[in-house]
Order: structure tokens, then C-alpha cells, then sequence
């Protein structure tokens, strides 16, 4: 396994570890969820579900990579561009001063860098041919 899926999978594992607590605290309706999520709403729940989602498509990632499916990078790739795309745009619609904004802005450049590198390994290997 070469340095840019490992980084791929960090990514991956990292997404869990943020969101298994994230959501945990969700359902569990604790005061931390209020001061970052709001009030319980149907879209927090809405949100809940797709934090649930993001949370088992990684782990089913990380599995596909350790299988060494073929399709499981572009399928990294794909989570990655839209994690990264909505947790963007909550900056300018929510604010910095938000904690779910801030923690946003982490897990984007944790993908980031997981992407810089396979990207840079993609180069390399296409300059080797």
C-alpha cells in the first residue's frame, strides 16, 4: 500500500472518529448538540442521517482499500469533493464563531491533504511512463 492510500485512509478513519461522537452527541440530544446544531428539528435529524452516512461509507471505504477494490479510490475521491464542498460553504452561511464551522474546516484540510498526495502520486507515476 503506497503513501497516498494511506493517507486516503487516515482520511477515511478520521471521518469516523469525528463523527462517531458528533453523531452520539446528536442522539443523544445533549446540551453540546444544541449549542452547535441547534434545536431538534427534523433537519437536525436530516443532518444526523447524513452524518450517520458519511460515517458508514467510510468505514465500508476503508474495507473496499484494504481489499484492494480498484474503485474504492475514485469512490474516496468522490466523498471527499463533497464533504469538502458543503463543509466550505458553511463558512460564509453560518460563521467562524460556530464549532461545527471550525471542526468543519479540520476534516476539509485533512482531505485536503489526502488528496494533494494521491494527486502527487498520480503525477509521478504518469511521469515514470
Amino acid at each position: 500500500m503506497n503513501t497516498a492510500t494511506r493517507f486516503i485512509l487516515f482520511a477515511l478513519a478520521f471521518n469516523i472518529i469525528v463523527l462517531v461522537p458528533v453523531v452520539s452527541v446528536l442522539m443523544l440530544d445533549l446540551t453540546a448538540a444544541g449549542r452547535g446544531f441547534g434545536l431538534l428539528t427534523d433537519g437536525r435529524l436530516i443532518l444526523t442521517s447524513i452524518y450517520m452516512a458519511i460515517a458508514i461509507i467510510s468505514a465500508a471505504l476503508i474495507v473496499m482499500h484494504v481489499k484492494r477494490l480498484t474503485w474504492a479510490m475514485p469512490m474516496s475521491v468522490a466523498l471527499f469533493a463533497v464533504q469538502i464542498t458543503y463543509k466550505l460553504i458553511t463558512v460564509p452561511m453560518v460563521g467562524l464563531s460556530n464549532p461545527v464551522v471550525i471542526s468543519n474546516i479540520v476534516v476539509v484540510a485533512v482531505q485536503v491533504v489526502a488528496l494533494t498526495n494521491l494527486w502527487r502520486a498520480l503525477r509521478g507515476s504518469k511521469a515514470a511512463l
